[in-house]
């Protein structure tokens, strides 16, 4: 029994072996190397032929992520006032024409009453102005009077319009406030449908109207603001694609395509700004701000490649693996000098003439060239 184990032991030993063990060179002045089909199953290795594989020229670019100039406003308050209340907060999603603030104080109750008092002077300076007027088309009524009474009802009326137009912009009703019931408070809306991405007030703050009191973005127009060095403006222009992706994180790939090429080259990075539409604006993952690396797609073609799994390095030159023959147990492949060029898509294009026969297309890395 002892001696069954050891003999077992010993030949799983050189099953292994043979397994690991790397290819070797044939006999002989052919320059071939030996596979083992052991191997060759153990490393998943391939054969096959190059093919043909779509490459581009591309142009390295930085960015980031950010709205147009019709996606981002910032909310003021036409009139200083109170904060009542605030009915958002930031990150929230928000309609057109929601209600953000409610706005309160002195300001707004001082606005409602000169509105209501021209109101009533507008009223008697138009009759004083038509009887003025009536009297000077019969000779009655002197020029003087009539052009006094016409600018003082024509400035009113300016007083008026002007009163009753802010009114009507803060929300409220100007029929309302001239029979004298006045508002305590008025609605801020928000102009654009986005997501709140700043509140700078809280509640019972006083604001003056100069001063910003939320921000809303629409990510509904995000863009990519792009810098490109200058020296390849020559190889850019409008409707190319981009390919770009987030925090160096290549597996997960988005697409915009270049609309702007900016005409100044920045002093300080020797780049020039231009600006590409992303083609899913709306996903979750694309916020403002973000930064962005990728390339600008200049020109495409398709040409012969091998997968780079395909191709051996030695002494800065690079080789593909013909395969020259097989048998039962073994295939026998030979080292081809090869020219390559660009890489895309984990495939490297191939120069010059092509193999005639079949090659390893992969799992050659552990081979090794003399």
């Amino acid at each position: 029994m002892k001696f069954k184990i050891i003999v077992v032991f010993v030949l799983s030993i050189l099953v292994i072996s043979c397994k690991n063990k790397p290819a070797q060179k044939a006999d002989g002045d052919l320059g071939l190397i030996r596979i083992s089909k052991v191997q060759f199953e153990a490393e998943k290795m391939k054969i096959g032929k190059p093919s043909q594989q779509p490459f581009a020229d591309k142009v390295y670019c930085t960015g980031v992520i950010t709205p147009s100039v019709n996606g981002k406003v910032k909310i003021s308050l036409p009139i200083p006032g109170i904060i009542d209340k605030i009915y958002y907060s930031p990150a929230q999603r928000v309609s057109k024409g929601a209600l953000l603030f409610e706005i309160s104080g002195q300001w707004l109750i001082n606005i409602q009453k000169d509105l209501a008092e021209s109101s009533a002077v507008l009223s008697k300076l138009e009759s004083d102005y038509k009887m003025a007027k009536g009297l000077y088309e019969e000779n009655i009524g002197t020029i003087k009077e009539y052009t006094a009474a016409k600018s003082k009802y024509y400035a009113e009326k300016a007083n008026y319009n002007a009163l009753k137009k802010q009114l009507s912009l803060m929300g409220l009703d100007a029929a309302k406030i001239e029979t004298g019931t006045f508002y305590s408070s008025f609605p801020v809306k928000s102009p654009i449908s986005g997501y709140v991405s700043s509140i700078h007030v809280a509640v019972g703050q006083y604001v003056e109207p100069q001063q910003s009191i939320a921000e809303i973005i629409d990510n509904d127009s995000f863009q990519l603001k792009l810098s490109v060095f200058a020296k390849d403006l020559h190889k850019i222009k409008p409707g190319q694609k981009v390919e770009f992706y987030f925090n160096a994180y290549k597996a997960e790939k988005y697409y915009a395509t270049l609309n702007t090429i900016g005409k100044t080259i920045m002093s300080d990075s020797k780049s020039i700004e231009c600006y590409a539409k992303i083609e899913d604006r709306t996903n979750r993952n694309i916020v403002s701000n973000q930064f962005v690396e990728g390339d600008i797609y200049t020109s495409a073609d398709t040409t012969w490649a091998v997968p780079e799994a395909a191709i051996l390095e030695s002494e800065h030159d690079f080789y593909i693996l013909l395969l020259e023959k097989e048998d039962d147990s073994i295939y026998y492949v030979k080292k081809m000098k090869v020219d390559i060029g660009r890489k895309s898509n984990s495939y490297v294009e191939l120069k010059g003439e092509m193999p005639s026969k079949k090659i390893l297309l992969s799992g050659v890395y552990n081979i090794m060239l003399e």
